[in-house]
């Protein structure tokens, strides 16, 4: 039994990262890499210079796994910082090596199952807010990110803050546009947990550098088949990324919470605002 001061002195869980760190329980790696991400690279001690720096991937790039496609899973464990998968199977399971992977839960899981994805290493779930059972977020072995769309009310987006969830995924159609920016930017004010984005795999450089610069901790791309060249550039993309050119999100954090909802709220206009004028 703890005594009185390790419980008073036991340091507190940090935003988006998985609740049982510190205290014995599994530490998602995928959320490790989205909390790294969305904190920024980080600041050299002493007399270091800014080319001393350990560098590291700003944005985490999650590849989404068709079932039974071992060569997109050979492409993935090349290449990608996590793997998604639609149907944990123990050959692509295996094949994946060291690279942590996860599983969509689409529909009413059977607790069952979700202890089978444990004892296979899973290391993140995702899943449907409007589908999944209350006891999922009791889960504390593996990460939870909830996938939403970009019609959700501000009101349920911004109830995420209160429950013990790790990561949102910005679902809907992957193709990018302005209107997909805006989206974002608008989810990662109203959000200050990680967030990743379903994206193309054909972004070019300056596709990534928008998406982070609206406030995204990673992209999640669909591989199929014989992607491994293509996959293996956009992973060399994310790192040759130049440093980001606006603030981090902790600015915006800052200014939690909003006090309206219709339209766009006074705190993202005053962002904006800011922002210009930097």
């Amino acid at each position: 039994r703890s005594s009185e001061a390790e419980q008073r002195f036991r340091k507190p869980p940090v935003i988006g990262s998985n609740p049982t760190a510190g205290s014995g329980g599994m530490v998602s790696k995928l959320l490790d890499k989205l909390n790294q991400a969305s904190r920024g690279p980080a600041q050299p001690l002493g007399f270091r210079t800014a080319a001393s720096r350990l560098k590291s991937p700003s944005m985490a790039l999650i590849a989404v796994l068709s079932p039974g496609d071992t060569h997109a899973a050979t492409a993935a464990r090349k290449s990608a910082d996590a793997v998604l998968l639609r149907g944990a199977e123990s050959q692509i399971v295996a094949s994946l090596g060291d690279v942590p992977w996860g599983a969509t839960l689409d529909e009413a899981t059977d607790p069952d199952y979700i202890g089978a994805l444990k004892e296979m290493g899973c290391d993140f779930l995702v899943f449907d807010a409007a589908k999944s059972p209350p006891a999922l977020l009791r889960e504390e072995a593996m990460g939870k990110i909830v996938e939403i769309t970009p019609s959700l009310a501000d009101g349920l987006i911004r109830a995420i803050e209160q429950l013990p969830i790790d990561a949102v995924l910005i679902g809907g159609d992957s193709k990018l546009s302005v209107q997909r920016l805006m989206v974002c930017r608008h989810l990662a004010n109203l959000v200050r947990k990680p967030l990743v984005v379903l994206a193309p795999l054909s972004m070019s450089k300056e596709d990534l550098e928008e998406l982070r610069e609206v406030g995204m901790a990673g992209v999640v791309v669909r591989v199929e088949g014989l992607a491994e060249e293509e996959l293996s550039r956009l992973r060399q993309t994310i790192v040759a990324l130049p440093p980001s050119s606006r603030r981090r999100r902790g600015r915006v954090e800052a200014l939690l919470p909003y006090p309206r909802e219709e339209g766009m709220t006074r705190v993202e206009e005053e962002v904006e605002e800011e922002e210009e004028e930097e």
